[in-house]
């Protein structure tokens, strides 16, 4: 299963002014912009896998269900679940924080969503950094494995922000749901600049990526893309965000410093995939600029999840 947030993961939208938000919600759906490489890692992980799922949770309005689900067909990205924020009934009902707020509505429909499903589906999830995504799906992968009890859980939904009944709803569904180390990874695509060491407060599974395709090579690895799906995220990556071959060596470089992969993972994959010849000299001399890899980062163990949530205010 793959879980895949909206607004500055897959697509490239203002979220964060009025301005922004009044375009998003009259914006044609074959005007509206992907963040680069996103379509091509969401379709190469359905073709690997037709069987697996794809539910989209998004804060963005549910009166843009149409125009979402016709821009996700455009792109050729089919979905099975898509679920949006009905921001209208918190705006009548006077609850203001749960309008811009996401830890009470996303960790409640990732638990609903969970439910029914046994230990064997793994999950990987993608969200970005313009809101609390990371601590959300870190705290949901806690939860789902029993590793947080129902009382945290709540203490750290109620320092989000939560209200009462989200924070009931989420439990509902946890004590519904068979315990399971369900999570595989969780990328965070990163353009805030914020420092990479802030997410070691939610343990190694956050993944914070500077490109889809960083992710695309971190799936590739793990088995759940292949080797030419890379190349179409990297060929997209390129075209949208106008970058060049020195750039996507200096992602792969970046990956191998993070020991996030492996010099030899890196060979593997230049063999595999003909599309990287091109740049596969410049991925050498990167590699070879390298120097010595640090040491892998201290990750907190337990997360600490009210601590990173401190940082994100």
């Amino acid at each position: 299963m793959y879980h895949w947030d909206l607004d500055r993961t897959y697509l490239d939208t203002d979220i964060h002014s009025v301005r922004g938000m009044v375009r998003a919600a009259f914006e044609h759906a074959s005007s509206k912009r992907n963040i680069p490489g996103a379509a091509a890692l969401l379709r190469g992980l359905i073709e690997r896998d037709p069987t697996c799922r794809v539910s989209i949770i998004s804060g963005s309005p549910r009166q843009m269900r149409d125009v979402l689900a016709e821009k996700l067909a455009l792109d050729g990205v089919r979905f099975d679940s898509l679920v949006l924020k009905d921001s209208l009934r918190h705006l009548r009902k006077g609850r203001f924080r749960a309008i811009k707020g996401q830890v009470g509505y996303k960790l409640p429909q990732l638990l609903k969503t969970r439910v029914g499903f046994g230990k064997g589906v793994r999950e990987s999830l993608f969200g970005d950094d313009t809101e609390v995504d990371a601590l959300v799906y870190a705290l949901y992968a806690e939860a789902v494995a029993g590793r947080v009890t129902r009382d945290e859980v709540a203490r750290i939904m109620e320092a989000g922000g939560a209200y009462s009944d989200s924070v009931e709803s989420a439990l509902r569904s946890l004590r519904r749901i068979g315990r399971a180390d369900a999570v595989e990874d969780i990328f965070i695509h990163a353009e805030r600049g914020l420092p990479l060491r802030r997410y070691h407060l939610l343990g190694p599974r956050v993944i914070p990526v500077f490109s889809w395709f960083q992710a695309a090579l971190v799936l590739w690895k793990r088995g759940r893309l292949e080797a030419h799906a890379v190349v179409s995220v990297a060929n997209e990556y390129m075209t949208g965000a106008r970058l060049d071959e020195r750039s996507l060596a200096s992602l792969v470089q970046d990956l191998v410093r993070r020991r996030r992969m492996e010099e030899e993972d890196v060979q593997r994959l230049v063999e595999e995939a003909a599309g990287l010849a091109p740049v596969a000299p410049m991925i050498h001399e990167a590699l070879l600029r390298l120097g010595p890899i640090p040491a892998a980062p201290a990750y907190a163990d337990p997360p600490d999840f009210l601590a990173f949530l401190r940082g994100a205010k």
